[in-house]
């Protein structure tokens, strides 16, 4: 961390001062980022250039968003980044300007003076003239929010531009999907005309031809499964990995599921027309998305060559909606608040909830997706909602009561001095450390009152100044080093209170809720046996925070037991 617990650093200290960064570089074409100067290669570019007579500054890795908009902070490459900067593998982040970090101006503004500070972070903005470390008040100009805010400003207007742009093409017949549906490629002379593709209308004339025939979206999922007919993502991933299109030659990632044949059922595609724009974003800068009522979409008829009659489609929607009506009276469904937490631990597709309350019936279980509703390639998985709910909730209360040790092992090391806190300390070494000073610029006086009224030499004067001089100096170096310790222990406490706190807010827990599991379990497995698997939130800071107690000498012979009960639920 910059500067921590050294003296106070000359300009050549400085600019030798060995740095391990990470570039990160982003470009959206929802942005507005169209002009050649925001592609990648001449982000990086700039950026090497910028390096070039800086030896000092070292470039760990690469961390890129090609096509994530920056008015939210949910792109891979950005959090690999914050993973490094937590783990400590990187002390400083450079951009090409502020706005690859993003283009929301709270976030980025939170980013800045709240995250980055906590972990000493060296932020280098080139085109913005920013550089946290050789000039703090750089970060902290009246500029860089502003240049935030306009980033922001900017984007909306061009998030405006593109949507109405896709409105007038929507409303012309034009089709304005990122990807065409199953069924229909681009036409080479039209990407925004679809035309059949060969290879998949067999298929969804075989799916409607099923459903017509009665079968429902299982029955149709697990035929195509079990048959080898992949589906779409799985050929495109074959495809770009230049894997084996055969379908048993390796596993596969992607399968049908029923929400997709679902959707292909209910598509007035397939007809030869289109219902575009049907949903709407929530709030400008982020990811939720509200599904539009059927006459705010845009519909067109007669736009594309139909691979199903309308008479075999309408055939079909009666059929769909009276399977609807018969599996939705005798055994309804209860909100599942595992979703997407609880996974299969052998083909890790999500687990779900089967309940049966009918006659004297209480069944409530979860069981493996892809055994219900996929293909016979897992087995169940079955376990209890109850015995899921008991053991994850032991789980949580047992995670708590170890966090919450640690918290008291961690307060019992920052404040075990005789003064009672950190603070009382370091006030007292400053204050001893001041009158020192001041003692001593007492005896520089007298040596130069000594020295006018003729009791001791110029050149005995001059030597005792320089003595006193180098002391002082010493002392003032001292204090800083003070200082330094000082904000370096309340950065940590504050450094380990934002993942604690998420522990703490949950000390009293009775009963699982959403909410809890949200904010503290990455994932539960569960075993063909039963067994339960839990991952927690924050595990690498909490084994962080267990090792830097035992080497502070805080916890001993207790840290074992302390990773043991941990690890038995993750």
């Amino acid at each position: 961390m910059a500067g921590r617990g050294k003296k106070k650093q000359s300009k050549t200290d400085l600019n030798n001062r060995k740095w391990i960064i990470g570039f990160y570089g982003r470009r959206s074409f929802d942005d507005g980022d169209s002009n050649e100067s925001y592609t990648i290669i001449n982000q990086r570019a700039l950026i090497d250039s910028f390096l070039e007579n800086k030896p000092n500054i070292i470039i760990y890795d690469y961390y890129i968003d090609d096509g994530y908009t920056g008015t939210n902070f949910n792109r891979p490459g950005f959090k690999r980044m914050m993973q490094d900067v937590i783990d400590g593998r990187i002390n400083g982040i450079i951009v090409k300007d502020l706005s690859r970090l993003g283009r929301n101006h709270k976030e980025v503004g939170k980013y800045i003076e709240e995250v980055f500070p906590i972990y000493d972070l060296r932020i280098i903005s080139v085109n913005d003239n920013v550089d946290s470390y050789l000039d703090p008040e750089s970060i902290n100009s009246l500029i860089v929010p502003v240049k935030n805010l306009m980033n922001e400003s900017y984007s909306k207007d061009i998030s405006k531009k593109v949507s109405s742009a896709y409105e007038t093409m929507a409303k012309n017949g034009q089709f304005v999907g990122g990807t065409a549906p199953y069924g229909y490629m681009f036409d080479p002379e039209d990407k925004h005309h679809l035309i059949p593709n060969p290879d998949e209308v067999v298929i969804v004339k075989k799916i409607f031809e099923m459903a017509l025939s009665g079968n429902g979206r299982i029955k149709i999922c697990k035929y195509l499964n079990d048959n080898g007919i992949l589906c779409r993502k799985e050929l495109q991933r074959r495809k770009k990995r230049k894997l084996s299109l055969e379908p048993y030659e390796i596993t596969s990632t992607y399968y049908w599921s029923t929400s997709t044949i679902g959707r292909m059922l209910s598509s007035e595609t397939y007809i030869g027309n289109l219902v575009q724009l049907k949903t709407k974003r929530v709030t400008f800068g982020e990811d939720k998305y509200i599904q539009k009522d059927r006459d705010e979409c845009i519909y067109s008829e007669n736009t594309h060559e139909a691979i199903i009659s309308k008479e075999t489609f309408f055939k079909v929607q009666e059929i769909v909606k009276q399977n609807e009506k018969k599996k939705n009276l005798p055994c309804p469904t209860n909100y599942s608040i595992f979703r997407g937490i609880l996974k299969c631990a052998d083909c890790g597709r999500a687990m779900t909830k089967q309940e049966d309350f009918r006659g004297n019936r209480q069944l409530s279980n979860y069981f493996c997706m892809s055994y219900l509703q996929i293909s016979k390639s897992c087995t169940p998985h079955k376990i209890r909602t109850k015995d899921l709910e008991n053991t994850v909730l032991e789980a949580i209360q047992l995670q708590i009561k170890l966090v919450i040790e640690l918290e008291k092992s961690l307060t019992k090391l920052y404040y075990k001095s005789n003064q009672g806190s950190i603070e009382n300390e370091y006030k007292h070494n400053v204050k001893i450390t001041e009158i020192k000073i001041f003692n001593l610029n007492e005896q520089k006086r007298k040596a130069y009152e000594e020295w006018k009224f003729n009791v001791i030499e110029k050149s005995k004067f001059i030597k005792i100044s320089e003595e006193i001089e180098n002391k002082i100096k010493q002392l003032n170096e001292q204090i800083e080093f003070y200082t330094l310790n000082y904000k370096d222990k309340i950065k940590k406490a504050k450094k380990n209170d934002y993942w604690i706190g998420h522990y703490k807010r949950n000390r009293k827990i009775k009963n699982l809720s959403r909410e809890v599991l949200n904010e503290l379990i990455e994932v539960i497995h569960v075993s063909e046996n039963g067994n339960i698997n839990l991952k927690f939130k924050y595990h690498d800071e909490y084994l962080n925070l267990v090792n830097y107690l035992e080497s502070e000498g805080v916890i001993g012979n207790e840290k074992m037991e302390i990773s043991n009960l941990s690890q038995a639920f993750i």
